[in-house]
């Protein structure tokens, strides 16, 4: 490698190690004070850096908020890989777990339906990057819980992958109106709903 090939090498590991150090101190506060915490002036302070050197490696919140959801998604497919095997229906444990996990955490649900919304839209390169990686992460999770449900079905790739997304974007419906509290107005149950619906689909799978 020559000395230039190497130096870029280096400048490359630094930013690198300097992105995460920044992205471990956005999970400090959003762990501690939620959507609140993530303010770029608070992110840089928690990593011990001026504003303007946390600039330099993020240009907006929005994407340390893109970088922090594919890291909750990351760490929940790898939750529904090893939990699914071993729970009463592993066909429908994934689409559970998402729907418990982000019903019993209101920040990481608002942070989910905000991004997922697109509420902020991509406005840099860099933007565009880290809602590329998200993205990556949930069609993961997508391919997950589709392969789990055809495990346990005998229906077609095709139906199984269209019941899964239309599972998943009920999921995110029933979520929306978690967070504006119309399942308690209409007296319904998340996860009641979700159990049904899967029941439901599994009969569809079936015929």
């Amino acid at each position: 490698m020559t000395k230039t090939g190497k130096q870029r090498e280096r400048a490359d590991s630094l930013k690198s190690f300097k992105r995460q150090h920044i992205l471990g101190a956005a999970r400090r506060l959003f762990e501690a004070q939620g959507m609140d915490g993530l303010n770029m002036r608070a992110i840089a302070a928690e990593a011990g850096y001026s504003l303007g050197a946390a600039y330099a490696y993020f240009r907006t919140k929005e994407e340390i908020e893109a970088e922090l959801l594919a890291w909750i998604i990351s760490d929940l497919t790898r939750f529904i890989r090893t939990s699914s095997a071993g729970a009463d229906n592993p066909a429908l444990a994934g689409f559970s777990f998402f729907a418990q996990y982000f019903n019993d955490r209101p920040e990481e649900r608002k942070l989910l339906l905000s991004m997922l919304a697109g509420i902020e839209a991509a406005t840099s390169q860099a933007d565009k990057t880290s809602r590329k990686e998200l993205d990556r992460r949930i069609i993961t999770l997508l391919g997950l819980l589709a392969n789990n449900l055809h495990r346990h079905s005998a229906a077609s790739p095709t139906r199984v992958q269209n019941e899964t997304m239309d599972f998943f974007t009920y999921l995110l419906g029933l979520l929306m109106l978690q967070a504006g509290g119309q399942l308690s107005l209409l007296d319904q149950r998340l996860q009641e709903m979700v159990d049904r619906y899967g029941q439901q689909m599994l009969l569809r799978l079936a015929q």
